[in-house]
């Protein structure tokens, strides 16, 4: 393996001259007999003749405002498309689960009565304070209190709650076994 060839002394000894005056420890070149640099006073302007000094930045307001609307109308629209999305998965999963139609089971909720007791969102006067609120009934792990939120559960609650539970204080509306499939295929999208 060939060995290093060290630097010229020449070379060092410039290198480390441009290293001095690039640090500002002095000048490279001879030093005039007339006296030292830190004999005569400083002149800025002499300093920065020569040299692009950029201006201050300055931020309107009105710029600042413009782009905080921006990132909330960006963030607004972000979040919108997430709820839409949301809204489209749990539908969808309702319809799996139940095999009945959300929308014609929020109809039927508001035919058969349930809004007279329950608040129910999304249905129209459902604003009832004798049962529980339905508000995120699909995250529920039970039904009445009873009974374990499953599907097929849930319907035959919806048809006959005494049939689960005897003493409960939920009446039987009537409603047939296909339009509680409906109704509970609406209460699985509300998340």
């Amino acid at each position: 393996m060939p060995r290093a060839r060290p630097l010229p002394l020449l070379t060092v000894i410039r290198v480390m001259g441009m290293a001095r005056y690039a640090l500002g420890f002095g000048r490279i070149g001879p030093v005039s007999g007339s006296g030292s640099s830190r004999d005569r006073p400083f002149n800025p302007e002499a300093h920065l003749r020569g040299m692009r000094v950029p201006a201050p930045l300055r931020v309107r307001s009105r710029w600042v405002w413009l782009a905080l609307i921006l990132v909330l109308l960006i963030g607004g629209g972000i979040y919108a498309g997430y709820r839409v999305k949301l809204d489209r998965d749990a539908h969808r999963r309702a319809i799996a689960l139940t095999h009945g139609d959300p929308d014609l089971g929020r109809r039927l909720a508001q035919r058969y009565g349930c809004s007279g007791c329950h608040i129910i969102p999304g249905v129209p006067g459902a604003q009832g304070r004798v049962g529980p609120s339905l508000q995120g009934f699909a995250a529920r792990i039970y039904i009445g209190g009873v009974a374990a939120n499953a599907p097929g559960t849930l319907i035959q609650w919806i048809e006959n709650p005494r049939s689960i539970a005897p003493k409960t204080a939920m009446p039987v509306t009537g409603i047939s076994q296909a339009e509680a499939r409906h109704v509970a295929a609406y209460l699985y999208t509300l998340r």
